[in-house]
Formats: structure tokens, C-alpha cells, sequence
């Protein structure tokens, strides 16, 4: 029935999946007995996977390499990041300043809608680091959470997730293209433990690497360091070399990055012990006990418990498909792109990477 009054393949599938999901949550509220890995594979349309361990080895290797010394891994780490926090008191200008540069980048790569609009504040209280809410109309507030010391580091990942060219640019490009364009009204409205979140939340992770270019990030860096009032901003070559430390232990942290779904999966899936699972991303994870206490809070939280896949399995489908559509910053900029416009799912994209397709959308509106 879905295909027959969808009018149109790629939307027809969209709304199937969708609605798979929508089914199996109402059954697990009605008190139907579920499975959780099936739980989350009828959600996200992509069965989680369990990371080997020695992916978490060799990236603690890395960062021993990279931040030797005395004590343990998580102090040094923690050591290292508090030299890096920023003042609360200074954190709006900064966030207003880094929003607009990164809004400028997604203006040149993916074209912005006429009239859209982000709207940053700090909340207490939550146990996400930063979140959009899509308030419709083009435009987004964006709630960045300082319970915990906001890092310049933090400021290079999550904001352009939760913006340019993250979360904010696809709901409006959304909104403006399918919504308004060709009147498909259920992408107006933003469900939770759907399959478009595991590419919503993909393409938002990735979006750091449009934002924030591998040859760029080293002067962004110590131009935060410097805005920031860091006192390492006063020796430019410490603050350089300090900021080529940081570029180096971003990539090796994502080494870890799947720890978290290993942990749902003990938790949920297997009835570790709660303690146990906490000593797990403590150990894995190389934070210390606050932090890990605070990610045990979202895999933990009946909203979230399903949602903590959909970050790493996310990016790492999407990174996998915008690598195999060609190389050069304009090839990986139009495949990204679809994921702005296009309404995708986590299997046609799976299907893609497996036939080796780079071209264009075979179907489906490009929201312009």
C-alpha cells in the first residue's frame, strides 16, 4: 500500500522503513517480548555490530604514543584536556563565531536554503553534550550542555554536528526541498529510533570533516586556543604544537568510538552487571569515572538506550559510501549532499556500497 500511494520509489521506501520501526516500537509498548539487537536492527534498519576489542587496543597504543608519562592513560588524557577547557563566560562569542565560519563552508559546498537560522545557548542538566531542536520554518536552537568543561577540541565536532552541516542544514534542506517542495509532509515531522536517525546522526559526524578540512585544522585550533584566552596562545609555536598534538589524538580517540554500542550490547543484550558495564567504559573508553558515569546515563536511558548505535554504525556506513563515490572534495561533496536533500535509508545505502554505485540518486527529488 505504501508503494502504491507513495508515487515514488525512494519515498516509498523511506516510509516503509520508517513505519518497520514505528511497528516494533508500539509492539515493545504494548508489552510484546523483544529481542534488543533485534530491537535496534528493526529501528535503525542496520543490525549493530560488536567492535573486536583490539580496535580499542591498538587506538590506546596511539595515545600512549602520542601522550606519554606518568600515570595512567585516562589522567594523562584528562590532564591533557583540562589544559584545553573553555570559559563558560566566553563560550557564547565562541560558539556565535565558530557557527558562522562553518556556516560560510556549507554555504560554498551545499548551498543554503534562503531564511534559515541557528539560535546557540547553554543548558545544564542533560545527559547529551549538545542538541538541536528543529523548531520548523528553516530554523534550529541548538542547546550545548555544559555540566561538563567544554574542550576547543568539542567545538570542532559537535557544533558542526549540530548545525553546518550537520543536523540544522539537513532538516532545512529537508523542509525546503521535500516538505515544500514537493509536499512529502512526513519529513516534517523528526521521529526518534527510526532508521533516519542512523543517517541523520552519520551525516552529522561527518560533517566535521566538511567544516573543518584536514589542512585547516591545526590554524583553526590555535585560533580557538587564542579566542578561548588559553595561556598557550601567548607561545604560537607551543600553541602549534600543541594543536598538531590535538589533530593526532582526534583521530586515534575514534579508534574507541564503538565502545559505547559494545556496552549497550553487555547491558541490554547480555545482563551484565551495571558496575561491570561502567568498568568497561572506564577501561575502554580512557576517561575518567565522571565521564564514563555520564555516558552509562544516555545507554542507560530509556530513550537513548536504543540510540547510542546510531552515532558510530552511522558514520561508519556513511564514511564507507562517501569514500567508495570518487576522490576530491567536489565528489565527496555531492554524495553528501544527497544526504542533505535525498530521502535515503540505511539499506539502500548498504546496497549501493555493495553494487559499487557513484553516480547520482537513481530516484527521488534533490530538495533544490
Amino acid at each position: 500500500r505504501v508503494a502504491g500511494e507513495a508515487g515514488d520509489p525512494a519515498r516509498a521506501s523511506w516510509l516503509t522503513v520508517q513505519l518497520r520501526a514505528l511497528e516494533g516500537q508500539a509492539g515493545r509498548l504494548a508489552g510484546e517480548p523483544v529481542d534488543y539487537v533485534d530491537f535496534v536492527a528493526r529501528c535503525f534498519d542496520l543490525a549493530p555490530e560488536r567492535i573486536p576489542e583490539d580496535v580499542f587496543a591498538a587506538a590506546e597504543a596511539e595515545l600512549e604514543r602520542l601522550l606519554p608519562g606518568d600515570g595512567s592513560l585516562p589522567e594523562r588524557i584528562a590532564a591533557w584536556d583540562a589544559r584545553f577547557g573553555v570559559d563558560p563566560n566566553l563560550l557564547p562569542e565562541i560558539l556565535e563565531w565558530l557557527t558562522g565560519r562553518y556556516r560560510e563552508r556549507a554555504a560554498a559546498l551545499f548551498g543554503l536554503p534562503p531564511g534559515e537560522a541557528v539560535r546557540i545557548s547553554t543548558v545544564t542538566g542533560q545527559p547529551w553534550s549538545g542538541y538541536n531542536w528543529y523548531d520548523g520554518g528553516l530554523r534550529s536552537r541548538v542547546h550545548v550542555n555544559v555540566d561538563l568543561p567544554v574542550r576547543v577540541a568539542d567545538l570542532l565536532s559537535m557544533l558542526p554536528h549540530e548545525t553546518y552541516p550537520g543536523h540544522h542544514l539537513e532538516h532545512a534542506w529537508k523542509e525546503a526541498g521535500l516538505v515544500e517542495g514537493h509536499g512529502w509532509l512526513e519529513h516534517s515531522v523528526l521521529l526518534i529510533n527510526a532508521p533516519e536517525c542512523l543517517l541523520s546522526e552519520g551525516l552529522a559526524d561527518l560533517g566535521r570533516t566538511f567544516a573543518v578540512p584536514d589542512d585547516t585544522e591545526v590554524e583553526l585550533l590555535v585560533e580557538v586556543y587564542d579566542r578561548a584566552g588559553l595561556s598557550i596562545a601567548a607561545d604560537p609555536s607551543a600553541a602549534r604544537e600543541a594543536a598538531e598534538t590535538q589533530r593526532a589524538l582526534t583521530r586515534a580517540l575514534r579508534g574507541v568510538r564503538g565502545v559505547a554500542g559494545n556496552a549497550a550490547l553487555l547491558l541490554h543484550a547480555d545482563g551484565v552487571r551495571r558496575d561491570e558495564v561502567l568498568a568497561y567504559l572506564r577501561r575502554w573508553l580512557l576517561v575518567t569515572p565522571d565521564r564514563a558515569a555520564k555516558r552509562l546515563e544516555f545507554i542507560e536511558h530509556p530513550l537513548w538506550r536504543t540510540y547510542v548505535f546510531v552515532y558510530f554504525e552511522g558514520e561508519r556506513l556513511l564514511r564507507r559510501w562517501i569514500d567508495a563515490g570518487g576522490e576530491g572534495e567536489a565528489a565527496r561533496a555531492e554524495r553528501f549532499g544527497r544526504l542533505l536533500k535525498e530521502p535515503i535509508t540505511p539499506s539502500a545505502v548498504s546496497a549501493e556500497i555493495a553494487e559499487g554505485v557513484t553516480g547520482p540518486a537513481r530516484s527521488g527529488p534533490d530538495g533544490r
